[in-house]
């Protein structure tokens, strides 16, 4: 994985370039972590990626990580079970 920021002044961006070897880690449901600051931004925070053929699977392999705190944002339309667009 190659993983760099791009842009200029206030506005920047992530780039992320996923190879085969990792996207056949996400197929086998092994989640790939980013640290934010491995990649020189003043934000220790973390990207979590994972895969899922389907919007119902992935929300089912996040579950577990959700609490009443998590901010979440899914199209309605998607119509996910388990999950309330008002929480």
């Amino acid at each position: 994985m190659i993983k760099f920021t791009y842009g200029k002044g206030k506005k920047v961006s992530l780039g992320l370039g996923i190879a085969r070897e990792n996207v056949n880690r996400l197929i086998a449901g092994k989640p790939i972590l980013v640290r934010l600051s491995e990649v020189g931004t003043p934000i220790d925070d973390e990207i979590l990626l994972y895969f899922g053929e389907t919007e119902q699977d992935l929300m089912d392999q996040v579950r577990e990580f959700l609490t009443p705190e998590t901010k979440m944002s899914i199209d309605p339309r998607l119509n996910i079970k388990g999950y309330d667009n008002d929480h």
